[in-house]
């Protein structure tokens, strides 16, 4: 817990000292906000505001962690490594996805010839069971990446590598993003709330039987169209505030976790007379 204490230190240091961090954070919201305002209309520009979000994270990320490695407030640094390690960040990550696609896949496949046929809950879970496991090993990819000058199956190995051998301390870690990602999602939604004060107060007066068989498009309707302009203000705050020091967090836990020294277990044992290794 120290070392996160002191990782989340780091972290406001970093922010403050360098605001171009934030930069990252008013672009993935300005992309998010205008999901809400142009693309909640039309489920084409939906699809394409995703996409360029999609594409931009590659970017943002590895720009941010530029800035980060050499503790430069320099709009040309942030560019330049978003440039350079554009791919670096972007083809292990479709790698990923791919390999948790092929894996839930071929897991629903071989439940249905047994003749287990998945419902649609079940293969949700098994869809959660593969993805989260192979996120959480390759979730340094990308600082090892732009840190460490790695390529693209190096840098998946040695976060997998870094995973297993720091376990708890990483699952501690994401435990520390998920609360404060819930503190900061709580405090938003009392200002969407305040937004829509007037709405709201007349929903919550309503029956809760009521309220409880209302699709979310029937809410919406109900909050009226200042209700789309109250969640595109949330939605870029969100972005805004939670890109920046995700990045952030994440850069400085990791510069943390690899200045801890790796014991090395000695194993006790002799090597026969061709060679072959006998453990005790």
């Amino acid at each position: 817990m120290t070392m996160i204490r002191e990782a989340l230190a780091d972290t406001f240091g970093l922010l403050k000292n360098l605001p171009l961090l934030w930069l990252s954070g008013l672009i993935i919201a300005i992309v998010s906000a205008g999901d809400i305002l142009i693309g909640g209309t039309d489920q084409i520009s939906t699809g394409g505001f995703q996409i360029i979000a999609f594409l931009l994270f590659p970017f943002i990320i590895a720009g941010s962690y530029g800035i980060i490695r050499e503790e430069k407030n320099d709009l040309s640094v942030y560019f330049r490594y978003g440039k350079n390690y554009y791919f670096r960040v972007l083809l292990p990550l479709l790698i990923v996805l791919f390999a948790s696609f092929l894996t839930i896949l071929l897991v629903i496949s071989s439940t249905a010839i047994i003749g287990v046929i998945p419902t649609a809950d079940s293969a949700f879970m098994i869809a959660m069971g593969v993805s989260v496991p192979i996120l959480l090993l390759t979730y340094f990819y990308d600082t090892f990446a732009v840190f460490r000058d790695e390529k693209i199956f190096d840098s998946l190995k040695s976060s997998i590598a870094l995973v297993l051998f720091y376990s708890w301390k990483v699952l501690l870690f994401i435990v520390v993003n998920i609360v404060i990602f819930g503190i900061t999602l709580f405090g938003l939604a009392f200002v969407w709330a305040a937004l829509l004060w007037e709405k709201v107060s007349e929903l919550g007066e309503m029956d809760p039987d009521l309220i409880s068989s209302m699709s979310g498009e029937e809410v919406m309707a109900f909050l009226g169209p200042n209700a789309v302009v109250a969640t595109a203000v949330v939605l870029f705050l969100w972005a805004f505030l939670i890109t920046p020091f995700t990045l952030t967090f994440k850069a400085a836990f990791f510069r943390r976790l690899e200045k801890v020294p790796i014991e090395q277990q000695e194993q006790v044992g002799v090597y026969d007379e061709k060679g072959r290794w006998y453990k005790y």
